[in-house]
């Protein structure tokens, strides 16, 4: 969109005056004037009134609502019997963390992983295998869990 030049007097330039640079296309003074719609910054009126009944915008609306900072309660999560005798070996060792013998029993310590009931510790430097301990949340599970007969 062309820029128009201004001709009044501003401080900054000074009187307007007759060198003006040439663009390519002159400007007559006298022409015929662009219809209201083509000319910017000006309003034009239309022939209808607004609507009675439309609502006007407002410029400040309500925010919407926030949710709610209060957590759900976690459902407690349900393993199976091969599971929790696997959590309750882990916790059982404590201190050096469970190694795992058999490849076949990383299943269960990878669904247990899952749920976050266990971690993974330092690798165990005789065996190459990982070490793994239960986590606060494993901890949580075997105190709440009910006693099995």
């Amino acid at each position: 969109m062309a820029v128009k030049k201004r001709e009044t007097n501003t401080p900054e330039l000074g009187p307007a005056s007759g060198n003006k640079a040439v663009t390519g296309r002159t400007v007559s003074p006298s022409g015929p004037a662009p219809p209201p719609s083509a000319r910017p910054g000006v309003a034009v009126a239309s022939g209808t009134a607004p609507k009675a009944g439309t609502p006007k915008p407002s410029a400040t609306q309500a925010p919407p609502p926030k949710p709610s900072t209060v957590k759900a309660s976690v459902a407690p999560v349900k393993l199976t019997e091969r599971q929790l005798e696997f959590l309750k070996m882990i916790h059982g060792t404590k201190e050096p963390g469970f190694l795992v013998g058999r490849k076949a029993d990383q299943r269960t310590i990878d669904a247990l992983m899952d749920r976050k009931l266990i971690k993974k510790g330092a690798k165990d430097r005789e065996s190459g295998n990982f070490r793994y301990f239960v986590s606060r949340a494993g901890e949580k599970h075997l105190t709440s869990s009910p006693p099995t007969a």
